[in-house]
């Protein structure tokens, strides 16, 4: 039996998707409160549904663990929408190199949604970014200005400090929109002015051009 973890970031970052995705995942399995809250003990054969990195980390080893995307992935049966002519980069999060699984299944759903892939180099298992969590920068001025911050982590620096890390990534797409599968990942594409779209916004239809 599935059941579902919803992302308190998400939910703040995203409130109209979440809470479409709750309704729905509510019809098919219980709905667990916050990860970080849950003492709950779960019985073999349970398996945890997630889409947000820190709740898979909170809950490894408590219970089995599914990416939501390839429970959407392997639903054969699920009316996806249709966004034909539509071409995304995809931002894939550093915390998922291990988790070769979940670029499978997004992968897989934008090409059901008929959705044009251009990734950069830095992709899949290759991916140095999560937002301000982590990135490894590539420009010497970028390097620079971590070298003026020493033992801060990105997200305790000055928000101009932040922002040029951010573009930095940004300008590895060519694409007007860029498709995101982590928190950390959607708000630092923003940071660095991009149009970052979480791909649950397009699995539930909440995306609009």
């Amino acid at each position: 039996m599935y059941i579902y973890f919803p992302s308190c970031n998400f939910t703040k970052m995203r409130p109209e998707t979440a809470k479409k995705l709750r309704a729905l995942l509510s019809e098919r399995m219980p709905t667990a409160g916050c990860c970080r809250l849950d003492k709950n003990e779960y019985a073999s054969g349970e398996v945890g549904l997630y889409h947000c990195q820190a709740c898979r980390e909170t809950l490894d080893g408590r219970l089995p663990l599914m990416s939501v995307y390839e429970h959407f992935d392997a639903d054969n049966d699920f009316p996806l929408p249709d966004y034909s002519g539509l071409t995304v980069g995809v931002q894939d999060c550093w915390r998922d190199r291990e988790h070769p699984e979940v670029h499978r299944a997004v992968r897989s759903l934008l090409k059901k949604m008929n959705i044009s892939v251009r990734d950069p180099e830095d992709s899949g298992e290759r991916s140095v970014f999560c937002g301000n969590l982590h990135f490894e920068p590539k420009k010497p001025e970028n390097v620079a200005l971590l070298t003026q911050y020493p033992g801060k982590r990105i997200f305790e620096m000055p928000r101009e400090v932040e922002e040029a890390l951010m573009r930095e990534e940004v300008e590895k797409f060519d694409t007007e929109y860029i498709v995101t599968c982590c928190n950390r990942c959607t708000l630092g594409i923003e940071a660095g002015g991009g149009k970052a779209v979480h791909i649950l916004e397009l699995v539930m239809g909440n995306f609009r051009r």
